[in-house]
């Protein structure tokens, strides 16, 4: 099994009078964000003396929920501040990119950076940031795979040229090239049907987070079945599991300090993103245009619908996967149980939660190390 830290990098002072969506950016303190970025990069930077496989992040926009609109810069930082571990960004949003071709150079330069470290990831977004980007979610998907194709294309050929529908390039050649050959690993975080056979198409590794357990086990078992059906078995290194984790010496330790930092997370992700699009009409024209009747029709019946975890209390959380939290001897069984469910070889860990203090992030990822990581 392969184990990571996955980071927000949430901003853990919104007070909780502050207006809705938008929240103005005002309440962001230029000097606190300093000392987040530096807590944040240094518990990144440590999970490397303790062992971890790799630490992932991923792009954000307009949200104290996670202030990496740039997870590249993130990651280049602390190309220089390890040596051995692996770097994922999982992912640049590729539609949301007006030039593609860039993300491919950035890309190329952190694995150079990182002396081929570099876990490549692309992901199409979420609904609210294509409002606030200004792209039509009707362009999603052909942005998407035109965009892959065209850095797959920079990455493999010396000279290329690319004739497609929503970019026209001739005669370019990047500098510079990747490290890692042909090109850095790439994971995609894929739900639908039609992302899910994408990646077995491709045989691209696919990862999911906000679902309950079971929903997770009927994605990677489509993924399986589909990859079957083109001939070929997928394994559990292609599936990876990440879920928001807390460890503590007791079960009465880790719920007590937990539920706070459970409950300020979901207030931004609120914040930032349910709250942008709950007027019914903006919700099912972006539904109807970044999805299809048939992108959910394989969960099995009563998986097919989204949960709003915001409104569990801290045993649904536990109950439903999304969280994973208690005493070492417990979030191992818990973590053991739902790789099994859902045959994952890669498990992903958000020890940093919401606004939980740099200490007990500190000692839940020392806990995790010397009670945990031996029995995975």
């Amino acid at each position: 099994m392969k184990l990571y830290n996955f980071d927000l990098l949430a901003y853990p002072h919104v007070p909780t009078d502050a207006p809705r969506t938008p929240v103005p950016s005002s309440y962001f303190d230029p000097a606190k964000g300093v000392a987040n970025y530096a807590e944040h990069l240094s518990e990144m930077a440590y999970c490397e003396e303790l062992g971890f496989d790799g630490v992932v992040f991923n792009e954000h926009h307009y949200s104290a929920y996670g202030t990496m609109p740039s997870p590249n810069l993130i990651a280049s930082a602390l190309s220089q501040k390890t040596t051995k571990i692996k770097i994922g960004v999982l992912g640049n949003i590729l539609p949301l990119r007006n030039h593609p071709v860039r993300v491919a150079e950035e890309y190329a330069m952190i694995d150079c950076l990182s002396n081929g470290r570099l876990i490549a990831g692309f992901v199409r977004g979420i609904p609210p940031e294509y409002i606030w980007y200004g792209v039509n979610p009707e362009e999603s998907r052909g942005r998407f795979e035109e965009a892959y194709d065209l850095i797959m294309t920079a990455w493999t050929k010396p000279v290329w040229s690319h004739e497609g529908k929503f970019f026209k390039l001739h005669d370019c050649a990047i500098w510079p090239r990747p490290v890692q050959q042909p090109h850095p690993p790439i994971w995609i975080a894929a739900r639908s049907a039609e992302s899910v056979e994408w990646c077995v198409q491709r045989h691209l590794p696919c990862a999911q987070v906000y679902q309950t357990t079971g929903q997770i086990e009927d994605t990677f078992s489509y993924y399986r079945t589909k990859a079957k059906e083109e001939g070929w078995d997928a394994k559990p290194e292609q599936f990876i599991l990440c879920r928001h984790i807390y460890i503590d010496d007791t079960d009465q330790k880790a719920r007590a300090n937990i539920e706070a930092a459970m409950a300020y997370f979901f207030t931004v992700f609120n914040r930032g993103f349910n709250e942008a699009i709950n007027k019914d009409a903006v919700a099912k024209q972006l539904t109807a245009a970044l999805t299809s009747e048939r992108s959910f029709s394989y969960f099995r019946e009563g998986n097919r619908e989204r949960f709003d975890f915001s409104k569990m209390d801290y045993d649904g959380l536990i109950k439903s996967g999304y969280l994973i939290a208690g005493n070492p001897d417990s979030v191992a069984k818990q973590i053991q149980n739902q790789m099994q469910q859902v045959g994952a070889d890669h498990f992903m860990g958000m020890f940093h939660i919401g606004n939980l203090h740099h200490d007990k992030v500190i000692n839940s990822l020392d806990l995790f190390t010397k009670e945990i990581m031996p029995r995975l």
